[in-house]
Formats: structure tokens, sequence, C-alpha cells
């Protein structure tokens, strides 16, 4: 993998990831890959990741939940610690019960949204406390902060902003961040992924997501944290290749690509989320496997390695990506019109 034109690994551990489970886990269960961390020796692999997941029927109000939560946290943590890692991949996406969605919380009939915000506030600091406590200055990947939010991110009445996000379904998740951010020691970085960019068909969707996140997305968080929004949270972009070599089940512009033009659009958002990230662009694939090599689009790798050499040696990217969208989208729709029951 090191052979790759990667820098690093986002990676689960055998003894669990769900650190928000309200039981607490048998540290036991990761003494195998205590173990093998320890031995791995990285090569080139700068930046690592320990992923987290957040999935979780636990009540924010419940302090053995959370006494629970935390002792998870640490041991997952841990793990990063010891592989030498730059920190840990908080994945906020609930594969399974909602622990953001107001509307479905176990005392919504009696607390109101506001005591909600405040309690997982509290939350979100102790979480990152914990982080700090095993792993000084970490690095907290993510595939979305705020940029899920991005409608939100204007100037509104905060009543206005409060009602809708308490309608959402990731409407706790902002005072969450803001509580990291009320811990963040100074030199711990939140890096907002955003996931959105996964889809993206022109640069200034790039350029835009970045004046989003670095800015804009202020509005979601007390204005006396601004500054501290500034100091920690970095803009990531983010790339899925099932999307640019239409691999997806669901018809996407990809599947109406020539094999030559499939790796241009790849290259495409892989030098615009380059060129627009303050450190790291993650990449994200189902259908194919880069350890065992298999089913690995052609020209899917030398795609990267062009994106990469031309922002090292500040080459422009060098052609227009709008025509081939334009008519993948058009042969899109015309397929579209010919079977309209589908």
């Amino acid at each position: 993998m090191t052979q790759r034109p990667f820098d690093g690994l986002i990676f689960k551990l055998e003894g669990g990831g769900k650190v928000l489970e309200p039981t607490p886990w048998d540290e036991a269960k990761f003494a195998g890959d205590y173990e093998a961390l320890e031995a791995i020796n990285w090569g080139s692999f700068t930046d690592n990741f320990v992923i987290m997941w957040a999935a979780s029927d636990q009540d924010w109000f419940n302090d053995e939940h959370w006494t629970a939560i935390e002792h998870n946290v640490r041991l997952v943590t841990r793990a990063a610690r010891i592989a030498d890692c730059k920190g840990v991949c908080f994945d906020a996406e609930p594969y399974g019960t909602d622990p953001w969605q107001y509307q479905d919380a176990v005392h919504r009939e009696t607390k109101s949204f506001s005591e909600y915000e405040a309690k997982v506030r509290e939350r979100g600091a102790r979480f990152l406390e914990v982080i700090q406590e095993e792993l000084p200055d970490p690095v907290i990947m993510t595939f979305f902060v705020l940029s899920f939010h991005r409608d939100l991110c204007v100037p509104m009445n905060p009543a206005m902003r409060a009602a809708r996000l308490m309608k959402h379904h990731y409407g706790l998740l902002p005072a969450f961040w803001e509580g990291m951010l009320d811990a963040a020691a100074p030199a711990t970085s939140i890096v907002d992924g955003n996931e959105g960019a996964y889809y993206y068909t022109d640069s200034r969707q790039h350029f835009e997501a970045y004046h989003t996140i670095a800015e804009r997305a202020r509005y979601l968080v007390s204005e006396d944290r601004w500054p501290a929004y500034r100091s920690h949270v970095r803009v990531g972009q983010a790339l899925y290749i099932d999307q640019y070599f239409g691999l997806r089940d669901r018809k996407v512009p990809g599947h109406y690509m020539t094999p030559e033009e499939r790796p241009q659009w790849f290259e495409h958002n892989a030098f615009w989320s380059l060129y627009t990230t303050d450190r790291y662009v993650w990449c994200y694939s189902e259908r194919m496997n880069w350890w065992t090599n298999k089913d690995v689009p052609p020209g899917c790798e030398e795609a990267i390695r062009a994106a990469r050499e031309k922002i090292d040696k500040h080459h422009p990217l060098g052609f227009d990506i709008g025509p081939i969208i334009a008519a993948a989208e058009e042969r899109q729709r015309a397929q579209r019109a010919s079977k309209p029951d589908e």
C-alpha cells in the first residue's frame, strides 16, 4: 500500500469502534489490536487515523452511559497513540440509531432543544478531553463537521436557526462540535472533511465549500467561540472513486462517460481538492480494493499521481472537465427519457 499515491490510512480496530455505545468494553478485546499496532512500520505513511463511529442509543443525560462512553473512547484513542497516529477519525454518520436527532430523543417531552444542546455541548467537550488525555495535540479527522448544514450557515434569526435544527436529523451535531471547540488544546485541530465534495463537477464548488467551512460555518457556533473555530477547524476535501468510474448501483454521470473520460473527472476532482484543502484529502471507495488490486479502475491511480504532481509543481490542471460532464449528463437524461418508468 505504501507504493500507492497516499500518505496514510484511516483504519478500524477488531476490538470495536462504536465508541458511543453506553456499555463499557472489555479492554482485553483490544489486546490483539494493541500488539499488532505496536509492531507496525508505517514506512512512508505519515498520517494515519483510527476510526470511531457515532451510532448509539445512549442517553445524553445519563452520566453512567457517559462514564462507559469515555472508557470506550479512551480504549480506541489508546490504539491511535500506540500506532503513532496523527489522531482519530470520528464518523458522525449514524449507521444505526441516530444520537443527533432531537425529535427522537428520550427526554424530548420534558427537556427543551436548548437544554439538549447544552448537555450535548458538555459531552462533546468531555469527548475531546478524553482523546487529548490519551493523545496530546491530536488531529480529529471527520467526514463532515458543519459543512453538512451549509443551508444554515448564513445570517439568520437565532430562533429560526434553532427551530430548523430541532427538526433536522443532525440537529444536535453542531452543539457537539462546539463542545469540542470548548475543550480543544492549543495544537488540536478538527478537520471538516466535506463529504459533499464526492459529487462535485466544477472547481467553483471546491472554492465555495472552502469559504463555507472556513468562514460561514461559524454561524452554527456561539459568537464567543468564533476565535476558537478559526484556530482549530481545518478544511478537508473528499473523493469517491465509485462516483467517477460508474461503479455505483445508482446511475451517475460516471456511467455515461467513456473509459478515457472517467479518469479525467477523477483527476479534475483530485486536483481541485488538493488545491482547496488546508491539508487533507480523503479518498473513499466501495467496489474496488487497493490492498488486493482487485477491480481498481484503469487510470484511477494514475489520475491521483497526475493531480499530485501538478499541484506539487504548481502546474495548471490543463483541461476543462465541463464539456465531459455536460455530455455525460445529456446521455443520462436521454436514457431516462427513453425509459420513463425507471
